[in-house]
């Protein structure tokens, strides 16, 4: 979801993390969101995150292009 006004650092709702198999792996609607330690972003990446969309119809251009990342250690 967008984010709301003046709200620079929103906190990630908690996240259920489950492990597939590859042939099960779903492709569509999915935004590969990178991890961060810190804001500084650079030699801070740790992974990338699979943030399934709310729906199908969703474009996951739209979050590239706002360079959404999630950072693990709030500063």
């Amino acid at each position: 979801m967008d984010m709301q006004l003046k709200e620079l650092h929103p906190i990630v709702p908690i996240i259920h993390v489950t492990a597939i198999r590859r042939e099960l792996k779903q492709t569509i609607a999915i935004y590969k969101c990178p991890c961060y330690t810190t804001t500084g972003r650079g030699p801070t990446y740790v992974f990338e995150a699979g943030l399934q969309m709310e729906s199908e119809e969703q474009d996951v251009r739209k979050w590239i292009l706002a360079g959404c990342a999630l950072v693990l250690a709030p500063e």
